[in-house]
């Protein structure tokens, strides 16, 4: 899994550095990778940054964070 994420690296790290890697790409972005048998994982640490971010790769993950997004909507609306 590769998404890039409109944070900065340092943040990124101090959040999920332990089980991803960052790479920085600029002050306020960077790329974070995860190797992972279920995309339910890379879902769940993305969403928990509380930033911006784009997947680059898997195609899959975007689906999966499609239903998830689903999901909290309609759990939002009780």
């Amino acid at each position: 899994m590769a998404a890039l994420v409109y944070a900065p690296a340092a943040t990124v790290v101090e959040r999920i550095g332990r089980w991803s890697t960052v790479e920085e790409v600029d002050a306020e972005r960077c790329r974070v990778s995860m190797t992972t048998d279920s995309l339910d994982w890379p879902a769940l640490a993305l969403g928990a940054l509380g930033a911006e971010f784009r997947v680059l790769e898997p195609a899959e993950l975007v689906g999966q964070l499609r239903d998830w997004a689903a999901r909290f909507d309609r759990a939002g609306r009780g």
